[in-house]
């Protein structure tokens, strides 16, 4: 939707359409058990704001759409039948269909570049990000209350909250979930006030400060900065994917071998971090071979070398190393 500037009603339409046929959250639990995760992260919503569950604060969700389906239900089923963990990936910091998000003015990753204006968005001014918040509200609520115990919740992208940090009041989401869900964990990327559990960093375990700068300029590298000091040293998790660097279902993408897998296991020791594995599945809901096969041999080794130990020693080097760069983009940024 982003990269080719879809209109949003053209995107709607087309995503109503969607089905997900060959979604089957038992056989999906299953190759995550065989492969030896113990927890599963679903995204729920994404930055296009398509619900995958049953929710009453939209009705751009797979329960409207022609699938009429609550996925995030079955799979909270079927996690609690395996006792996996169950994490949900919101969107928290995008929604490019919601009317009350911020506009580019704003935050540059905040909608697609639209050559003609969309009537969709109705966002005038910051006074209106309260009707985007109260959706936002109303929604991690719905995710806590009718979904039984949920073992976290993985908050992204964290560009718009940075910029916008009177806007984001995200400490009340933090607080909200920890009165409903007092046993789940919270990560906001590598964090937001520092107040999250863990840090979850995409394909290398290090700061925002260089990618945020470049993405917002130094006000958002500084909120990068605080948030980073006040984490670095929380337990993290490192997230890449089958695909390539490519987190959705693309036809092309060259899928990682079992040994890749277990490479970066071996890497997310080094770094003293779990490894958050995403699999992009077809359109119909149904998983990859390459990936199934993958990940079922990856199991096979687990059960018999185990797991890669943990090496506190090289983690706290690499901290450092990511310490020291933070503090030279700094001192460029005076």
């Amino acid at each position: 939707m982003f990269d080719d500037k879809i209109p949003i009603k053209d995107y709607q339409e087309q995503a109503m359409k969607f089905t997900g046929e060959n979604f089957n959250a038992d056989s999906i639990v299953s190759l995550a058990s065989a492969a030896e995760m113990k927890y599963i992260t679903y995204v729920v919503q994404h930055h296009d704001g398509f619900a995958m569950y049953d929710t009453k604060a939209s009705d751009f969700s797979s329960m409207k759409a022609a699938s009429h389906r609550d996925y995030l239900k079955e799979l909270a089923i079927a996690c609690e039948k395996k006792k996996l963990g169950l994490f949900i990936y919101y969107s928290l910091g995008i929604n490019w269909t919601h009317p009350f998000y911020l506009t580019k003015s704003f935050y540059n990753e905040a909608r697609p570049a639209y050559a003609t204006p969309q009537k969709e968005i109705r966002f005038q001014g910051k006074e209106d990000f309260v009707y985007y918040w109260n959706t936002v509200k109303t929604q991690i609520y719905e995710l806590s209350t009718n979904y039984g115990s949920i073992a976290g919740f993985w908050f992204d992208p964290i560009g718009g909250a940075y910029t916008n940090p009177d806007l984001f009041q995200v400490e009340d989401i933090y607080t909200m979930i920890r009165r409903l869900q007092p046993q789940a964990l919270i990560s906001y990327k590598t964090g937001f006030n520092g107040n999250e559990d863990f840090i979850s960093c995409e394909h290398e375990v290090k700061s925002l400060v260089s990618l945020m700068k470049s993405v917002q300029g130094n006000k958002t590298a500084d909120m990068a900065r605080l948030a980073w000091e006040k984490n670095k040293v929380k337990k993290a998790e490192l997230t890449t994917t089958m695909q390539n660097t490519l987190w959705g279902y693309y036809d092309k993408a060259k899928h990682k071998s079992a040994g890749e897998v277990m490479n970066l296991l071996k890497k997310s020791a080094d770094n003293n971090a779990n490894l958050l594995l995403n699999i992009g599945p077809f359109p119909d809901g149904s998983i990859v071979p390459d990936d199934k096969r993958a990940l079922l041999e990856v199991g096979r080794l687990l059960r018999k070398q185990g797991f890669p130990k943990l090496n506190k020693k090289t983690y706290m080097q690499l901290r450092e190393e990511s310490k020291k760069i933070t503090e030279r983009d700094l001192e460029t940024q005076k």
